[in-house]
């Protein structure tokens, strides 16, 4: 089937399905869309993210739009199979639709038809990457590193709003050090488990700090686990407490944990470590590699360069320009929060649609945003 809209290729892309460390088969239609549409360059790296550039090869990449191939995973009762990809009622159906194959083809097919009605005068690519639902930045962090990229678009879903910043995120963990013992001689012990009784109230009564913008801070646990566990008629050595902080603008490792030490020394604990979750992962293409769960809040300046071709590009696309934030994490925690690189987001669909049962974006917005991506293209 010829490609003659982003939303045709967003049919295509949401037929295949693509769990994390699993997206060979959606990276292959990913490869072979941008064939189709006369990229330039493709390259699939190490990790297996899809890469396509159009413009002159002795140039710098001027702009980068990002989208993550991988999706989440399917769940619930269905009222459609979750990868039919049909069009109903002015709607484009299924898992990754929304979240957000219908924003990596609105970028693939705009950026396409930029260069196919102009030449361009800097290089534009196209991140299809991978591993953004188990871990943001991961796969993009290597990809920014290879190309360096003067400007980034996410485009994850915000209704068409350009989305100027989002809140970080870090995953502290808070291990309580106790003294091992029979469970029937308790006293000789130091049981760790009422020492994270008492942190867990520390942890609520903390109040993290708020931003104009994006609003409060979160520190919120999510997991608790012994060592060793399960911990079977004995008093377990350690005890551990997961925490999800959702960060703002300035807020960084060093300064979140010096409050919350603070804090938890001040109610009478002693014997604990905080340290930030830092996993393995390995890729499809049979990679592994390790990631702190340290990803920045970031904000732009709506008087940027970027800001202001992107807004330049949606009213010429005939849209009402307006401005948001994300409350959830994406890849520009990578883009701008690690490399401060100018990053902006826009991308069709709602936040609320991702992940749910009967998973849909419109189709007047995935060619919507295909055209605003063209008309950034065209004035960098």
């Amino acid at each position: 089937m010829t490609i003659n809209s982003a939303t045709n290729l967003a049919q295509r892309l949401v037929s295949v399905p693509g769990y994390s460390g699993d997206e060979k088969a959606i990276a292959d239609a990913v490869v072979k869309a941008m064939e189709e549409l006369a990229f330039t360059e493709i390259h699939v790296d190490d990790l297996g993210s899809v890469v396509g550039i159009v413009g002159p090869s002795n140039t710098k990449v001027e702009l980068l739009f990002d989208g993550h191939i991988d999706v989440a995973t399917v769940s619930g009762d269905w009222s459609f199979p979750p990868y039919c990809a049909e069009i109903r009622n002015g709607k484009l159906l299924g898992r990754g639709s929304t979240d957000m194959k219908g924003g990596i083809a609105a970028a693939i097919f705009g950026v396409a038809q930029a260069a196919k009605e102009n030449k361009l005068k800097k290089r534009v690519a196209v991140s299809a990457s991978v591993m953004e639902e188990t871990i943001e930045g991961l796969a993009l962090n290597s990809i920014l590193k290879k190309y360096a990229p003067a400007n980034v678009v996410i485009c994850e879903p915000s209704e068409l709003a350009v989305m100027e910043g989002q809140k970080g995120r870090l995953e502290i963990l808070l291990t309580l050090n106790g003294k091992s013992a029979h469970a029937s001689n308790p006293e000789i012990g130091i049981n760790p488990i009422f020492m994270a009784s008492k942190a867990l109230q520390v942890i609520k009564n903390l109040v993290p700090p708020s931003d104009s913008q994006l609003g409060e801070g979160i520190l919120v646990p999510t997991d608790i686990i012994t060592t060793p566990y399960p911990a079977i008629s004995i008093i377990p050595e350690k005890a551990t407490i997961r925490m999800d902080r959702r960060t703002l603008p300035g807020e960084n490792r060093e300064t979140i944990f010096a409050e919350l030490e603070s804090h938890l020394r001040a109610s009478g604990l002693e014997n604990f470590e905080l340290s930030i979750s830092n996993s393995e992962f390995e890729m499809y293409t049979g990679k592994k590699i390790a990631k702190e769960v340290n990803l920045p809040a970031w904000k732009i300046d709506s008087n940027s360069k970027l800001s202001r071709s992107m807004k330049k590009a949606v009213l010429e696309a005939g849209q009402e320009y307006k401005t948001s934030v994300w409350a959830c994490c994406t890849n520009g925690s990578e883009s701008f929060g690690n490399h401060k690189i100018p990053t902006i987001g826009l991308g069709p669909g709602s936040i609320l649609q991702a992940h749910i049962v009967d998973e849909f974006v419109s189709v007047e917005e995935i060619e919507i945003a295909s055209q605003i991506y063209k008309n950034l293209v065209l004035s960098m």
